[in-house]
């Protein structure tokens, strides 16, 4: 990293997704946005806008500080935040609730709440929280979200649509992380330390299961590889991250990176060299 801007903000902050740019697939707009979502005192989901390096002389640095643009309160802690369309971000609760919420920043800036469902609840019918939000591959109106949760389940709707959502049981432990490795499927992570896939169109039974025989991670999070669906990444409770081949479902192929000392909460294959993780 050739420079690193740290700013403080006063609070607890759980999540943060950069916005897609308004002028298409290139960032070529002169100002990014990202929204954070926070937890705690400040239970807030916030806009922030920031001068595109790309545009601004190196000597600046006051103009690399990013600007609150919007901010709106925020039905529990905030685990995480999807951008599935232009114009929309998408969260997932503490409370188990999944949010949709209309971004303007043209103008005036505004977050605006559009709908929310319940998607994670205990057999008690407390709520359960919402650990993970993956956006469906692909920019159509009806593109799906899915989420899992300290449930055990899986849960999935249209995002103009999250009246239609399903359910589905994954795990008796915790479910948390999920990924979209093609559009027709899901990976789920969980805290017992496998991978599961399931079809989207028949989604009552694992497709496929996968453990690492060589360890007993609990697993944190998942990602899928941008291009090639049969590679995945998982983070796991001792700072471990595993890389799938999952070409031979009987016998997946896995590579073990000890990269931290403590809990891996996210990975990512970087957006324009996926060698890069």
């Amino acid at each position: 990293m050739n420079s690193l801007q740290v700013q403080a903000v006063a609070r607890q902050i759980t999540a943060i997704r950069w916005l897609p740019p308004r002028a298409g697939s290139a960032y070529t707009d002169t100002d990014l946005y990202f929204v954070s979502g926070s937890s705690g005192k400040h239970k807030e989901l916030v806009l922030w806008t920031a001068a595109n390096p790309d545009f601004r002389g190196d000597s600046d640095s006051s103009s690399a500080l990013a600007t609150l643009a919007a901010t709106t309160g925020h039905d529990g802690d905030v685990h995480d935040i999807v951008a599935p369309a232009p114009g929309l971000v998408a969260t997932a609760s503490s409370y188990g609730t999944i949010s949709v919420y209309d971004v303007a920043h043209a103008g005036a800036s505004s977050l605006a709440l559009r709908e929310a469902v319940t998607a994670h609840r205990f057999a008690n019918d407390a709520p359960a929280v919402a650990t993970a939000l993956a956006a469906q591959p692909g920019n159509g109106a009806d593109v799906e979200i899915a989420s899992c949760g300290e449930d055990g389940r899986l849960a999935y709707a249209p995002i103009a649509r999250l009246d239609a959502l399903q359910r589905h049981e994954v795990d008796s432990t915790v479910a948390t992380g999920i990924c979209w490795p093609m559009p027709t499927q899901l990976a789920v992570a969980t805290r017992a330390g496998q991978v599961k896939l399931f079809d989207r169109r028949a989604p009552a039974d694992a497709q496929a299961v996968f453990v690492d025989p060589a360890s007993s991670h609990a697993f944190e999070c998942i990602a899928a590889h941008p291009s090639q669906s049969f590679r995945l990444a998982t983070g796991s409770d001792t700072g471990a991250v595993l890389l799938w081949d999952i070409r031979n479902p009987k016998r997946p192929a896995t590579q073990a990176f000890n990269v931290h000392g403590a809990n891996v909460w996210a990975v990512q294959f970087h957006p324009e060299d996926s060698a890069k993780l």
